[in-house]
């Protein structure tokens, strides 16, 4: 299951923007097509005829290319650095409570299983299925001992990077991987066994009817199922795929190049899957960022576009896809690095997710460039035709998001979130519904309209389910292990209290065992935490703010609206729900403006084409909606430190917002504040530039220090 899961998104992620699905026959615009080649292919009369699409192509690989070099750059010189630190730096003792990973790497001290490469109820184990390992009492899944020639070398820079990868949550992440029952309450094993597999297993007593834990394992009743509880707490994507990972590596290599224990080369798996996976959201992130804003441009009026220059703007091809170059390149060097290296589950879960929104926004493309080609479509037939064939093709990639954002909720809880954007979707193209045909109630009738709507918002609900499903059966899979199938004796005491339908054992270990709740961190001795998380709630913030205030003088014209004597407050009361409902209808790809605006446009308000507008139009609205949700939850309810990987990793609004601070549009030219400060240029963008570079700089830097020795880290 996790190999099919891993090959969905790389699929998608390898498969070249030009060769899309239904390309050839429905001559698909790519990202890398400038503008007026999608206006040519729109039957749109485009002032140029100079169009070299073979060229632009090549173009795009070289961006693309140059994404690439600097995500795999980034990983590699963080895992260096957190290995020299790890070496170097003494670690700090974490607690008795703090779960640690044995990568047994040391010489042979004589306890049993130091000279084994794979430990009884191991996933290497091929009898774990009715065995399972007691920590502290290591048993050799057999009796052959590690035999084969060591290369020293090799064996010493294993010891050396593959340490610091295991800190804090990474350790829980890497236990699942290797020990199959890590999830499951005492004795579950034993339902598989045959007698043999009892006789020889130290978790039963020798008269085989007793299957308590020993005790000198020091389990008490109390806590007995602790250890069960808490793995519910991380979800299973991350660690299968680690396990599917390490088997595939150890059929494939020969074991003497491999390390020389089933739990390092887990971690071996571990690092290669999160360097591949980030490469792949860093990619995803940059094709994600050209796709809408080529949506955004799509848009336009044919007359506001020369070549491919929009002529209000002054926004070129290249331009576009520097702001997707750049918006890629911050993601490389986010302030959460560490956690995108370590065994963490953020790279593979910001893949699914970025992948995700990918496919969405490519859809979205595609339907806009064919609504744009329809205007020139005439006949009932052809109509339909183009009709049916767009209704396919969006549902095809509404379900491959849907798909992949299913992934995401496997790997995190917070993958919930994307089902937010399916909902801000179906009420947007309700709105739009309105929009655009409100001159035409009479035509179609109301109730034709209010069909389109709850059509559109039942579609989406759906969809939205099923992104958020994966959690549900998380949860309804964890109360049955230790509730439906085990004797009332050997059950949780929580088992009696809720049916399934009411209790959630996700929430309740959150609550119980990390004290995450609604305002449950506001302690005065989690200040330092909230220090560190401020950066980037603030980033978050001030983007959800910035997105907020450019739609509203987008639609409204100014805070003090059409009457320049009312007060601010009374204008914004007054004008609040229609730039809401203007904003949701232009946040959808069925509105075009070439299907007639009906919402009032401000003749004093700037340009909505410009660079700044840009990374902060219309198209955006659920991206932003669903980062201020995160910036929310990281406030108020979790464990406000783990913000910055939570956002970093979930969040393509962030890098965008981002490089409107590092790169904005002025006078002086639109990136000219990318390269060096000069007197032409506000000195604020000089300031933005400084503050997010040493932010980034200097929290990869602690990153490395903190997390790798055992040290609070955000």
């Amino acid at each position: 299951m996790s190999g099919v899961l891993l090959a969905s998104p790389l699929a998608l992620s390898l498969v070249p923007p030009s060769l899309v699905p239904f390309g050839p026959c429905l001559d698909w615009p790519a990202p890398h097509d400038d503008i007026s080649v999608i206006m040519a292919r729109a039957n749109v009369s485009s002032p140029s005829s100079h169009i070299q699409p073979q060229s632009d192509q090549h173009e795009s690989q070289r961006w693309r290319w140059e994404v690439a070099k600097l995500a795999l750059a980034s990983r590699v010189f963080l895992l260096m650095a957190m290995s020299l630190s790890c070496a170097v730096l003494p670690d700090f003792y974490p607690g008795d409570d703090v779960l640690q990973f044995d990568l047994r790497l040391k010489p042979p001290s004589g306890r049993p299983g130091d000279r084994c490469f794979c430990l009884q109820g191991h996933g290497c184990d091929p009898s774990w299925e009715s065995r399972r390992m007691i920590a502290g009492s290591p048993t050799c899944a057999d009796s052959a001992e590690v035999s084969a020639p060591r290369y020293v070398w090799l064996d010493r820079f294993y010891a050396f990077i593959l340490p610091p990868v295991t800190k804090w949550d990474a350790a829980r992440f890497l236990t699942l991987s290797t020990d199959p029952w890590a999830r499951y309450p005492p004795q579950w094993h034993l339902r598989n066994a045959s007698y043999d597999d009892r006789a020889r297993d130290r978790t039963c007593d020798s008269d085989h009817k007793s299957c308590e834990l020993p005790s000198e394992v020091g389990v008490v009743d109390g806590k007995k199922f602790h250890s069960s509880e808490q793995a519910h707490a991380f979800l299973p994507l991350w660690p299968l795929s680690i396990r599917f990972m390490t088997g595939q590596l150890l059929r494939a290599i020969p074991h003497s190049i491999l390390p020389p224990t089933y739990e390092a080369t887990t971690v071996l798996s571990a690092i290669l899957i999160n360097t591949f996976a980030f490469l792949m959201a860093a990619l995803s992130l940059h094709d994600l960022t050209i796709y809408v804003l080529k949506l955004e441009l799509l848009e336009k009026e044919p007359q506001e576009i020369e070549g491919d220059v929009d002529k209000r703007s002054k926004l070129t091809r290249n331009d576009v896809h520097r702001l997707a170059r750049t918006s890629a390149q911050l993601f490389s060097i986010n302030p959460a690095g560490v956690f995108f290296t370590a065994a963490y589950s953020e790279s593979i879960f910001a893949m699914l997710t970025f992948t995700g929104h990918a496919i969405a926004a490519r859809g979205r493309y595609y339907l806009c460039y064919l609504q744009k080609s329809q205007i020139e479509v005439s006949g009932p037939q052809r109509q339909l035709e183009h009709g049916m064939m767009h209704w396919l093709v969006a549902q095809l990639y509404s379900l491959a998001s849907t798909m992949m954002w299913m992934s995401a909720s496997y790997t995190r809880s917070n993958g919930t979130f994307s089902s937010l954007w399916w909902l801000l979707v179906g009420v947007s193209k309700c709105c739009s519904c309105f929009v655009i045909n409100g001159q035409a109630t009479k035509r179609k009738g109301a109730a034709s309209l209010l069909a389109g709507c709850i059509t559109a918002l039942l579609f989406h609900c759906l969809l939205a389910l099923l992104v958020a499903y994966p959690v549900y059966f998380h949860d309804q899979r964890g109360y049955n292990i230790h509730c439906s199938t085990s004797p009332s004796s050997n059950s949780p005491m929580w088992c009696d209290n809720d049916g399934i339908s009411r209790f959630s054992l996700y929430a309740r270990v959150q609550r119980e065992h990390w004290n995450v709740g609604l305002l449950r961190y506001y302690e005065v001795k989690q200040i330092p935490n909230f220090i560190l998380a401020l950066p980037i709630l603030l980033l978050s913030f001030a983007s959800a703010a910035s997105w907020i205030m450019n739609s509203w003088v987008r639609h409204v014209g100014g805070l003090c609206g059409p009457k320049g004597d009312e007060s601010n407050i009374c204008a914004i009361a007054k004008n609040a729900f229609p730039w809401a409902f203007h904003a949701m209808s232009a946040s959808s790809h069925d509105f075009l403006q070439g299907q007639q605006d009906e919402y009032p446009r401000k003749s004093n308000t700037p340009s909505s084409t410009a660079a700044y507008s840009m990374l902060l139009g219309r198209k955006f609205l659920s991206y932003y909606a669903i980062l201020a949700c995160f910036a929310i939850v990281g406030t108020f309810v979790a464990h406000v430190q783990i913000s910055t990987r939570l956002i970093c990793s979930s969040c393509p609004a962030l890098y965008w917002y981002i490089t409107t601070l590092v790169i904005p549009h002025t006078q002086t030219g639109l990136f000219g504040c990318n390269d060096e400060c000069s007197e032409n240029i506000d000195n604020r963008c000089c300031g933005a530039q400084t503050f997010i570079y040493i932010y980034f700089a200097l929290y990869n830097f602690l990153g490395s220090i903190m997390n790798v020795n055992w040290l609070p880290w955000t």
